[in-house]
């Protein structure tokens, strides 16, 4: 998505999740790995792989606008509509999917399957 970007812009990453090696979001949000830029005064984009009960990215995106972010604007690949337990406001969304639980490009379930070349619904005899 970057070299769409018609702006100049910095990057940075964290990694924060709610989901552990479980299928479910546990609610507890966790952050793995923190920015190393200060977002005091900046328009911030979250990219998201996926937008499921929307609990991690409401937190992310509260923890954002209180170490005084100017703007917090998210865009996501795939969105559950159905799975949603907090309204998030997303600007963009890729695809809207079923309350299923995905891997693939990118997405993994106990740090497995995320180098398929494509994104499909994990059987749920696998993980029972």
């Amino acid at each position: 998505m970057s070299r769409a970007l018609q702006t100049r812009v910095q990057m940075d990453w964290m990694a924060v999740s709610s989901y552990g090696s479980g299928t479910t979001s546990s609610g507890v949000v966790r952050i793995l790995k923190d920015l190393d830029t200060d977002v005091l005064g900046k328009n911030v984009l979250i990219v998201e792989d996926i937008v499921d009960s929307g609990l991690t990215l409401s937190w992310l995106v509260s923890n954002l606008e209180a170490r005084g972010a100017s703007s917090v604007e998210v865009v996501t690949l795939l969105r559950k509509p159905e799975a949603a337990k907090v309204e998030v406001d997303v600007r963009w969304v890729g695809f809207e999917i079923p309350n299923e639980f995905v891997v693939g490009y990118g997405l993994d379930w106990n740090e497995r399957y995320r180098t398929l070349p494509g994104v499909a619904v994990l059987a749920p005899a696998v993980y029972s």
